[in-house]
């Protein structure tokens, strides 16, 4: 991989938590990271995250001493994952005899908006990392969090250390970003739920980020957008294994020539994902229309995004919503609801949330051009006998809301209906 890169470009690597989870495997990206070093790449920059399980202990800390914390100390408290990580994996560095520069978000200005527990990167300084290059150093970075206009440290949410890296690379004019995790790839589902899931080698961005954002936990999102917006390609490799050619690389596919383009899109679909971390909300008696664009901008202002969305007029006078949200956002939601019920247009609404269901969605360039890949879907899980809540769909994917405990059996029957058994 790096063979092909020339050793003047900038290395921009991350590393998630299991990657740094104790000394030996601290020790093992330090001394992969020194050898590339001596092999004559000079302009590394690694971005950590904390180690595993840390930020729920850092979590789990907070809430025990206040359920309800102030949102800029609850990010103080779960920034210091990745610092501990900084320190650790730099002083492995140093100890292997290479000379490291250390920094935090604040210390590189990773500057964010003003949402604490999921701020977006507004700006990169490179310069702290250009002048530690400089001095010979490999620079060790923070992922996960930055810092706002007000001074205060902001994390980015989950798989904000992808985020990091990529926002990272593009500043840095890497030629890719490489992303370091547990498993050798993006799969075609997951390869605990189906055995005979096989590694995707070759991803195009849409498919990609569709995946992601769907449930598929190799990539983050916003980390997908990041490289799709400034075509900068992802691969994803297993921290474990020396064996680089298995790994998955996320790019623009359009300069692939029409045989091979054929070749990569022939699969109908290329996989198959499972969220587990939805709720539903159903909201009803909502008096006029125009009360269903102000509940949603309520929930949109509080930073929630609203997935799935069905809409039903009851009568003349009165709608019911149901829609879609990660468990993670309920207490937003909540929240949402209580300022809307101080509303005459919401002071009837009766709202059920519930974490009772899964979302398994197929995802495949190939959908364009391919007819009856709702059908067979519905079919399929007709068939096993599945029942299906809500659907959503778009040019490369079809996703259904089911039963929580009947979303691993989707999973295998949507894989052995488009992709193999």
């Amino acid at each position: 991989m790096y063979s092909k890169v020339s050793k003047d470009s900038c290395i921009v690597q991350k590393y998630g938590g299991t990657s740094v989870a104790n000394k030996e495997r601290i020790y093992d990206v330090a001394e992969r990271v020194v050898g590339l070093y001596n092999e004559g790449w000079r302009k590394i920059a690694l971005v950590v995250s904390a180690q595993s399980g840390k930020t729920n202990e850092l979590i789990q800390q907070i809430l025990d001493i206040n359920p309800t914390p102030p949102w800029d100390a609850y990010d103080m408290a779960l920034a210091a994952g990745e610092q501990i990580s900084v320190a650790l994996m730099s002083a492995a560095i140093q100890r292997l005899g290479v000379q490291v520069a250390p920094f935090l978000g604040f210390q590189i200005g990773i500057l964010t908006d003003e949402f604490h527990s999921k701020a977006r990167i507004k700006s990169i300084n490179t310069d702290p990392i250009f002048k530690a290059w400089k001095q010979g150093k490999v620079c060790v970075i923070a992922g996960f969090q930055g810092i706002n206009e007000a001074n205060e440290i902001t994390t980015l949410g989950r798989g904000g250390s992808d985020t990091s890296a990529v926002a990272l690379a593009v500043a840095l004019n890497a030629e890719f970003c490489e992303i370091n995790t547990d498993v050798d790839g993006v799969f075609t589902t997951d390869p605990r739920i189906v055995e005979t899931a096989s590694l995707i080698k070759e991803l195009d961005f849409e498919s990609a980020l569709e995946m992601a954002s769907l449930g598929s936990k190799v990539l983050h999102p916003r980390c997908v957008e990041l490289g799709k917006k400034y075509n900068l390609p992802l691969i994803v490799r297993n921290s474990f294994k020396k064996n680089e050619d298995e790994r998955t690389i996320v790019m623009n596919l359009d300069h692939i020539n029409a045989s091979k383009q054929f070749e990569l899109e022939s699969p109908v679909v290329s996989s198959v994902t499972l969220d587990e971390g939805i709720l539903r909300v159903n909201v009803k008696n909502i008096k006029s229309s125009h009360s269903i664009s102000k509940l949603f901008s309520t929930i949109s202002d509080l930073g929630v995004n609203v997935d799935i969305i069905i809409f039903n007029k009851v009568d003349e006078t009165s709608f019911k919503v149901g829609f879609t949200v990660a468990k993670s956002d309920k207490e937003l939601v909540q929240k949402g609801i209580a300022l809307l019920k101080q509303d005459p247009d919401f002071s009837d609404i009766s709202v059920d949330i519930s974490a009772d269901f899964s979302k398994v969605s197929v995802v495949g360039v190939g959908m364009r051009s391919v007819h009856g890949v709702a059908s067979r879907t519905f079919k399929a899980l007709e068939a096993a006998k599945i029942d299906i809540k809500m659907v959503s769909t778009s040019e490369i994917k079809i996703s259904c809301v089911v039963p929580q405990k009947s979303g691993k059996d989707a999973v295998k029957v949507l894989h052995k209906e488009f992709i193999k058994n």
